[in-house]
């Protein structure tokens, strides 16, 4: 056991060794302030969402418990709204990813021109020599330093590429981007980027739909090393108009090597049925190892010959590249000759289509760029993060199982183009009709986009890798990923690749001999007990995402053994963890708490599910004895009154919250919402907790509140600045702050510029944990009750603190870009929904939160999605399914009965056609079952009258 003067820290993903201590002790500090004394206030003025404050308001707690929020702010919780688009300088920092799941990362930027074209390699390993600075990439230091289009976005990522398109009329040429548009506007609807082009003094309005194919449930086709750019131009004239709509780009194979003497870059024109493209590529025996080494294309997705009013002409080498004015006057016709070029020198292709467009015509012309750099060249020596995988030396990307060149990427687009984009823009539109808040579906998709980026990386062999964020702590981490909801509902084969190829795989995450599940896949073989926890919790959310149990009947043995590790760890068996119980903020924490308690109870809670699934009812008793324990033991001993708090060990000194209001004390309740379960934290502790974080967590200027709250003597890193809101992740009101950091000094005003161990976390405001408080409070609440109000502000809070005027709306960070934790934005819109789903039992539920007498909103279940609309008329709840992807077999149908209504029976109808069903109204729920079953195909509805 450590002695009581040894500190134990878990630095895995930051070092402590820092010279930069403060000079003031705590105890100094504290006596010149005197007891119960505010360092200081939050500044005066009113905001945006929320004041005017006065010192009075934080004199006993630097957060106001009235948080004053402006009644116009509240009302935008719930509100429609508009649709966000974006102007001026508003477009400097938009950067959305629109390449394909796992193909690397390449942006699409505000004025329509794409940048960031960082698909040719990946980093195998964490940035070097960053010194510890806060402002450091990988410590998420493009929060407070925000890269603009056109800038380096690190001195690693990416590459320049020529590359963009332009259009010509009778009123002249002019380049699609600000340059050519003043003008330009942008509106982000990931996964399709959507930029318009309009001048009074040109003939036509261009509107551009950016993206990759996208179509939840269809990971292969939403994971294509390809981005679609469909071009929209109408004639706004009372006359006709010949249009000429060109692109040129790079051949920027092996973009790194400059060196003529190993080959040399080729542009060649191909024609296909459906298309054109200009196929890019290198030659030379001594590129085949090098970074970059494959193809691209410039395409477009029409056929010259069977598609009437297009003329499209090509140019393997435009002779003046830097000046794509006059790319028109160099194209030929598709004989064009190939071309090569050595190494060293520029080598650009371009297409064009020319069409004529009547008064009022409109027509769309679809160009694609696609890639194929399969291969992780240049690895190095060393086994450090990725190279540490197994076999990593024979991995290649997903897409060289599929493909042999990005002319057949081209193909397959060109192939099923109806389908791809068809579907894409099908699941666009079945997103955005809802009557939901646009900034809420705004933000809880957006944060998905990390997959389409450098943060996810997805194998030939099958097998998935997540980094935390881009290029930021390696090994699909559990205690990071597990809070991501988003990936295992809309994408659901590659959580339950992640399932059976990493944390259940024998040798790989998991260690049958004890149970564990290694925190980082084989890089780490130690646990984390909220990853260990979290992950069970997802085996049980990857089986309910399928249509039958074939998943869980094999990873159930060893499940079984990870919840049986844990079952260890509560060595007197009343469900409290109360040993070492290392966790996400980068250390161990010794003593019963709620948040880590919870999650084990939550984990035992899905293992006695799964167990009861599996015909192990003996197991399924054991896991329920404990969780009755533990339900109480919770409460006797962690509750204080109005929250769950953490009672540190004595005899270890180590980080701890004590007496703090800590973010994720309720977070295992808040996992037990999202799978549809019951309650191993009573209702009434949990709400109170839940009110507590708001209280005591919530504050309108966290910025702020982190540089004034020195006596956590750590540095934080800034994930709000001064004057934006956020909930913090742990305040003390009535004491204990100068004890959760072992150490006897207080920070210096000015936040250190360089980290200094985890202890700093406390000050922070981190989106993925935000997101779960903000999914629970909207679960836990009645609808359109204050907290579910509560749940939404501090989602809004994190989608304002994202304004295109201060960073990318497109780049959610915490440790790194892009931070994978940032997806569990999607479970507050699942708690919006109350959707519940279990696939292999056929049962599917709603509950919405938000004006539950007129609803509607998209719905993704295992084998298909669609759209769910709900309605009250008449003191009559009504409701339907339209299912637009796929297929959905139900044998149970649930609904929270909507206020003031009242039924006997419902009346289901499917394609115009009463089918058998029976009703039941259980505890203010309808629970409609089919004797017959119930299957759904694309394009059919199913309609209920509850009567």
């Amino acid at each position: 056991m450590p002695t009581p003067n040894s500190v134990e820290e878990t630095n895995e993903c930051c070092s402590t060794s820092c010279g930069c201590t403060p000079s003031v002790s705590r105890r100094d500090m504290l006596h010149l302030l005197g007891a119960g004394v505010a360092v200081s206030a939050l500044p005066l003025g009113e905001q945006a969402m929320a004041g005017p404050f006065a010192a009075e308001d934080s004199s006993e707690h630097l957060i106001p418990a009235d948080k004053k929020l402006t009644p116009k702010w509240v009302n935008t919780l719930t509100d429609r709204g508009q649709a966000e688009v974006f102007s001026g300088d508003q477009l400097k920092y938009i950067g959305m990813p629109v390449g394909g799941i796992g193909c690397g990362q390449l942006y699409l930027g505000g004025d329509g021109r794409l940048w960031l074209w960082d698909i040719f390699k990946c980093n195998y390993e964490r940035e070097k020599d960053h010194g510890q600075r806060i402002a450091a990439f990988t410590l998420g230091g493009h929060y407070a330093h925000p890269v603009a289009q056109g800038e380096q976005y690190t001195n690693r990522n990416g590459a320049d590429v020529q590359q963009g398109f332009l259009i010509r009329t009778n009123a002249g040429t002019r380049t699609l981007d600000r340059q050519g548009f003043p003008g330009v506007t942008f509106r982000g609807e990931y996964p399709v980027g959507k930029v318009t082009y309009v001048d009074p003094e040109f003939p036509v309005t261009i509107e551009l739909e950016a993206f990759s194919p996208f179509i939840p449930l269809n990971a292969k086709d939403s994971a294509l090393p390809a981005t679609v750019m469909s071009f929209t131009v109408t004639n706004t004239t009372d006359a006709s108009v010949e249009v000429d709509l060109g692109g040129w780009m790079q051949n920027a194979t092996c973009p790194y090597t400059t060196d003529a003497s190993l080959g040399q870059r080729k542009n060649q024109c191909v024609k296909s049925e459906g298309r054109v493209s200009v196929l890019g590529s290198a030659e030379g025996n001594g590129l085949k190892s090098k970074h970059g080494y494959g193809s691209t294309t410039l395409s477009l997705l029409h056929d010259p010959v069977k598609e009437a009013g297009i003329t499209i002409s090509s140019a393997t080498s435009l002779t003046d590249p830097d000046s794509p004015e006059g790319l028109f006057a160099q194209m030929g016709g598709l004989d064009s000759q190939a071309t090569s070029k050595p190494m060293d020198e520029l080598l650009v292709g371009g297409l064009a289509a020319r069409f004529d467009l009547q008064p009022g015509e409109s027509k769309t012309v679809d160009f694609a760029i696609t890639w194929y750099f399969p291969d992780y060249n240049e690895k190095g020596k060393g086994r450090k993060h990725m190279r540490s995988l197994r076999e990593f030396t024979k991995l290649r990307r997903h897409y060289a199982a599929w493909f042999d060149s990005a002319d057949e990427v081209a193909g397959y687009l060109s192939e099923n183009k109806q389908r791809l984009l068809g579907g894409t823009r099908d699941w666009n539109r079945t997103w955005y009709d809802s009557t939901l808040p646009f900034w809420l579906l705004d933000r809880s998709f957006i944060p998905i986009d990390c997959m389409a980026t450098q943060t996810f990386h997805w194998f030939d062999n099958g097998r998935p890798f997540g980094w935390e964020g881009v290029d930021c702590c390696p090994g699909t981490c559990t205690h990071v990923w597990h809070y991501a909801q988003a990936l295992g509902r809309v994408f659901p084969e590659i959580e339950r690749a992640f399932r059976e190829m990493v944390d259940f795989k024998d040798g790989i995450g998991f260690h049958p001999d004890t149970g564990i599940i290694g925190h980082r896949g084989e890089l780490h073989a130690t646990p984390a007990i909220d990853g260990q926890a979290g992950t069970i919790l997802r085996a049980y959310r990857e089986h309910q995402m399928s249509s039958d149990s074939a998943l869980l009947k094999q990873i159930w043995p060893n499940v079984k053994k990870a919840i049986e590790f844990l079952i260890r760890q509560d060595g007197d068996g009343n469900g409290l963890l109360e040993g070492k119980q290392q966790h996400t903020l980068d250390a161990s924490w010794h003593g019963p708490m709620g948040w880590l308690s919870g999650m084990y109870l939550a984990a035992l809670a899905s293992g006695e599910a799964m167990a009861l699934e599996m015909g192990d009812p003996e197991f399924a008793t054991q896991c329920r004895t404990i969780i009755d324990r533990g339900s109480k033991s919770i409460i006797a001993e962690v509750f204080d009154g109005e929250y769950f708090i953490h009672k540190p060990d004595p005899t270890v000194r180590a980080l701890n919250s004590n007496k703090g209001c800590h973010v994720d004390q309720v977070l295992g309740q808040a996992w037990m919402k999202q799978v549809g379960l019951g309650r191993v934290i009573p209702k009434q502790e949990t709400v109170a907790a839940l009110n507590s974080l708001w209280k005591y967590n919530f504050a309108p200027d966290a910025g702020q509140y982190a540089l004034d709250h020195i006596q956590i003597e750590k540095a934080f890193r800034w994930y709000a600045m001064p004057g934006e809101a956020g909930l913090l992740m742990c305040t003390w009101p009535t004491g204990g702050a100068t004890e959760a950091v072992p150490g006897d000094h207080l920070r210096t005003k000015e936040n250190p510029p360089v980290y200094t161990g985890p202890g700093g976390y406390f000050n922070e405001c981190m989106n993925g944990f935000e997101y779960q408080v903000a999914a629970h409070m909207i679960y836990e609440g009645e609808p359109n009750s204050q907290l579910v109000q509560r749940g939404l502000a501090i989602a809004k809070a994190v989608h304002e603190r994202y304004g295109a005027e201060k960073r990318n709306p497109y780049n959610e960070i915490e440790c790194g870009d892009h931070y994978a934790r940032s997806m569990a934005s999607y479970g507050v819109f699942l708690a919006a929904c109350g959707f519940e789903y279990h696939g292999p039992k056929g049962q599917l539920g709603f509950a919405p939160r938000i004006s539950p007498a007129d609803f509607k909103a998209p719905f993704i279940a295992a084998e298909g999605w669609g759209s769910f609309a709900q309605k009250v008329v008449d003191g009559r709840q009504s409701v339907s399914i339209e299912l637009r992807y796929g297929e959905l077999a139900l044998n149970e149908f649930t609904l929270d009965q909507v206020a003031g209504t009242a039924a006997s029976r419902a009346v289901v109808v499917v394609d115009g056609k009463e089918i058998a069903a029976d009703l039941q109204i259980q505890e203010g729920r309808y629970v409609v079952r089919f004797p017959n079953g119930l299957s759904l195909k694309a394009g059919q509805k199913m309609e209920a009258r509850y009567v």
